[in-house]
């Protein structure tokens, strides 16, 4: 159950003449951003916890697809994750899976791929992209440990570990796709 809020306080500002003309201008330019705005929302029964397809999931790998489509290959993806479960004000990476996202794309481009085998793969990437978020949300993903040990290595003075050298590991963290979901 939630607490009940107290009522927001209407907070007023002084505002001279010489800002006031441009506060103005860019409440109206707001105004006409948020009238060009159309949201249309619906709601679909084949999707959320009952049919083990969860919608986060869902659009994460579905960016997958969409990049793989777009430029014949996956890429560094990222999506930033609070960790305020075990650590308050932390954030951590989630990355999305590679593999099971992959045979997805490739099931989806295969004209002769039978549908049986495409939604297979589809909950099988969904499956794992659940299975990661969590693990992160648990505290136990990879990025931020690796992080802690790149500034305890810097912190002591002592060299950088090589994985941190490695070109492999610079390719996977300069990430192409960077996905925040509200």
């Amino acid at each position: 159950t939630s607490l009940p809020l107290p009522r927001p306080q209407r907070l007023r500002f002084s505002i001279g003449p010489e800002i006031g003309p441009e506060v103005e201008r860019a409440k109206r330019h707001l105004d006409s951003l948020a009238a060009d705005v159309d949201v249309h929302c619906f709601s679909h029964e084949g999707f959320g916890a009952g049919a083990g397809l969860q919608p986060e999931a869902l659009v994460q790998v579905a960016l997958q697809v969409a990049f793989y489509r777009a430029h014949g290959s996956l890429c560094a993806t990222c999506e930033p994750t609070s960790l305020r479960g075990v650590l308050p004000g932390c954030t951590d990476l989630l990355r999305p899976p590679g593999p099971p996202c992959l045979a997805l794309a490739q099931a989806l481009e295969d004209p002769d791929a039978q549908p049986e085998l495409q939604m297979a793969l589809l909950r099988e990437a969904v499956e794992a992209q659940n299975s990661r978020t969590r693990e992160v949300l648990a505290g136990q993903g990879p990025e931020r440990h690796l992080q802690g040990l790149r500034q305890a290595a810097i912190a002591a003075g002592e060299p950088l570990p090589e994985i941190f050298l490695d070109p492999a590991y610079a390719q996977a963290t300069h990430f192409r796709l960077c996905t925040l979901q509200v």
